[in-house]
């Protein structure tokens, strides 16, 4: 994909002060001074101190606090052993920010405030763990890079040439690297003209800052929209301690961490004031910060959104019966996920760990919007183009030996863009990405682009997860235990009335290959498992199958399933699973396709005859996760004896109602195990369609 320039002047950001006050840093507490380096090469305290160019920087790094509750200072932290992705102003950045922040030119470095100083520190350093730092080769080619920093934001990327023509990596919009790769023995320095200073405004905010999102802050404010896209983060969890969040934990491991925050995050996906004016006619006519035109406006949106909204019957712009009302949230989601994240890779087939700019194939995935009626949309990272799509639907060649290429587009769907040019669009609490059409929940996108086989990775759907950085994958290495008593973490996952442990698993290295999560991560239910999970919401009401991926091993247990709309009262569903068993096992009668030789035919019939028993194999665009390597279908989950969907619920669901599925344990073990991957979601349409059979992908 093209790499475009996005740079414009820092502008004066005092609020952060305040805002990182309340701040808990992710970074570890305290320094050990056993891991000072003894040898002689160079650290990244020693190049910082030595290069003339950034002596002021130096001066913050020995002002400022390795973390809120430390009485470490960062510079013990950048002179001992780890892994440190350091982005460095120099002397005219920091003048520059420093005049912003005072308001004037008469300040001195010596007496700054620590508060100051943990601003720049703070958003301009990585802390990898036992990760490699990154070369700037190592950046992603759109989007955000993956770790966040020691303030818990992520760094957007982008790329162009400055004014004489030389190629620039430019961070969050604004900061250019002017002296990349500088090596140390305990990380990479790149050495920038601005310092480094993300927005501390809420995300409807940020929407309001930008010269180019009039219409849309507008219709935020007058449906009241924007005042629900404002938390920051739950501060009742932050007074919880680590013994207290993991009460009656039964499974216990050092490798597991409970989070360490509750962020709350938001995304709008916005259309700028030109798509407005090229679709609609609509130009806002701006006087300061007021948009003289409001009226002629107002009433162009409302014919728009009644003739696409007309069941919304409400004149009140802020009732969710309310066709404007109905437009706007059908653009915001409850969660914030860097733009490079928002469709996961990891271990579908084709896919290589070591090349992850390059698609073998497109992958798509759904999200739940706000506001009412229950609506989706759908993304797909086009691997042709590496773009992202809204809605878009297009066709594959899904045979059994297909190779899932596109063989036409029915819907083009609306590009979203990983940035807002010279606008941020990284708010304090989540990310608008600019869209180039309208957005609408038509007839056809219900009927046809969403009227298909839901899949998606259960972490999709609980937005803890996103928001907080907890989906690891193969970006990093980290085990969680999610909390649920006293203070339950996961909104669509009820367990706090049990003792159910919830254990969020990943590969930890390139040693943990084979691996059968789909996006390379997977969760654990355990001690006396029953853990009930509310469910993506349907496009149209009609009969489906609700089915569950599951990884089976000894060491599971037998699960029954529930379904229904109320929570506390789900109706058994046919007969338990036992998660101990094999696809072999005859019960099951699994026989994988390199063992049938990958004949369709033979391959299709055992499917049949899998659906008698109420399981399937596991899908084939997911293999297990393998590092280093191009996926092929031989490590295709179709061809592992313990990757299967349970197929769990059939039967009739509509649009407007909210169902749940419960898991529940059928044996007296506190091990036994509960594994759980992805949901999927399939009308009758497609499982039992007399024309074609459901493909294998």
């Amino acid at each position: 994909m093209k790499k475009t320039l996005t740079l414009f002047w820092l502008k004066a950001l005092p609020i952060c002060l305040a805002v990182l006050s309340g701040f808990q840093m992710s970074c570890k507490d305290s320094v050990d001074e056993s891991d000072i380096y003894t040898f002689t090469g160079q650290t990244a305290m020693d190049y910082i101190t030595s290069d003339s160019t950034l002596s002021l920087f130096a001066k913050v790094v020995a002002k400022s606090k390795v973390s809120q509750n430390s009485q470490s200072y960062t510079d013990a932290l950048l002179s001992a052993r780890g892994h440190y992705t350091i982005f460095a102003p120099t002397d005219e950045a920091v003048t520059e920010y420093l005049d912003s922040i005072y308001a004037s030119k008469v300040w001195n470095i010596d007496t700054m405030s620590q508060k100051v100083a943990d601003v720049i520190i703070q958003n301009c350093i990585i802390d990898h763990g036992t990760l490699e730092a990154l070369l700037t080769s190592d950046f992603p080619e759109a989007g955000a890079i993956t770790q966040a920093t020691l303030n818990d934001r992520h760094i957007m990327v982008s790329y162009g040439t400055d004014e004489n023509g030389k190629f620039q990596v430019v961070l969050n919009s604004k900061s250019a690297i002017i002296k990349p790769d500088i090596e140390v023995t305990n990380g990479y320095i790149h050495v920038v003209n601005r310092v480094l200073s993300p927005s501390s405004s809420d995300l409807c905010a940020l929407i309001g800052e930008a010269g180019n999102m009039h219409i849309f802050y507008w219709l935020l404010k007058e449906t009241s929209w924007g005042d629900s896209i404002i938390k920051y983060r739950d501060e009742q969890y932050e007074l919880y301690t680590e013994a207290e969040k993991r009460n009656d934990v039964a499974f216990t491991s050092s490798s597991y961490h409970t989070p360490p925050h509750r962020y709350y995050g938001y995304m709008a996906f916005a259309e700028t004031d030109d798509v407005f004016e090229n679709e609609w006619g609509i130009t806002p006519i701006m006087n300061r910060d007021v948009m003289t035109n409001a009226a002629e406006i107002k009433a162009v949106i409302e014919q728009k959104c009644k003739e696409a909204y007309p069941n919304a019957t409400s004149d009140d712009w802020t009732s969710m019966n309310n066709a404007v009302n109905q437009f706007v949230s059908y653009h915001l989601v409850p969660f914030k996920e860097p733009y490079n994240w928002l469709v996961r890779h990891g271990d579908e087939i084709g896919f290589n760990t070591d090349l992850p700019d390059v698609l073998p194939m497109d992958l798509w995935t759904y999200f739940h919007t706000m506001g009412k009626p229950n609506r989706l949309f759908k993304i797909t990272h086009r691997a042709k183009d590496g773009l992202y799509y809204i809605n878009r639907k297009a066709y594959y060649n899904n045979a059994f030996d297909g190779d899932m290429k596109e063989t036409s587009v029915a819907e083009p769907g609306i590009i979203l863009h990983p940035d807002n040019g010279e606008y941020d669009n990284n708010a304090l609490n989540g990310y608008y990405w600019p869209i180039d059409h309208i957005l609408l929940y038509t007839d056809y996108t219900r009927d046809v682009v969403l009227n298909e086989r839901i899949r998606y990775n259960i972490a999709q759907y609980f937005p803890e997860m996103m928001s907080n950085d907890l989906r690891t994958g193969i970006t990093k290495s980290t085990h969680y235990y999610l909390p649920h008593k006293p203070y339950k973490y996961i909104d669509n996952l009820l367990n706090d009335e049990h003792n159910c442990d919830t254990d969020y698993r990943t590969p930890i290295n390139a040693g943990n290959t084979g691996w059968c999560g789909i996006e390379s991560d997977q969760f654990a239910f355990s001690n006396y498992f029953d853990a009930t999970l509310k469910l993506m919401p349907v496009p149209v009401a009609g009969t489906y199958e609700v089915r569950w991926f599951v990884s089976q091993i000894a060491s599971r247990g037998i699960a029954q399933g529930y379904f229904g709309t109320n929570p506390q009262n789900l109706v058994a569903t046919g007969i338990p699973f036992d998660l101990r068993l094999l696809g072999g096992n005859p019960k099951i009668g699994s026989v994988t396709d390199i063992v049938l030789g990958y004949d369709s035919v033979l391959c299709i019939e055992n499917d049949r005859l899998m659906r008698n028993h109420h399981y399937m194999k596991a899908c084939r665009t997911y293999c297990k996760n393998y590092f280093g390597q191009a996926h092929t279908w031989a490590q295709s989950l179709r061809n592992r004896a313990e990757s299967l969907r349970l197929l769990v619920y059939r039967g009739w669901m509509e649009p407007d109602k909210t169902y749940w599925l419960r898991m529940k344990t059928m044996l007296n073990n506190a091990t036994a195990e509960c594994f759980a991957d992805a949901i999927e979601i399939v009308p009758k349409s497609v499982y039992d369609n007399p024309e074609r059979t459901e493909d294998v992908w």
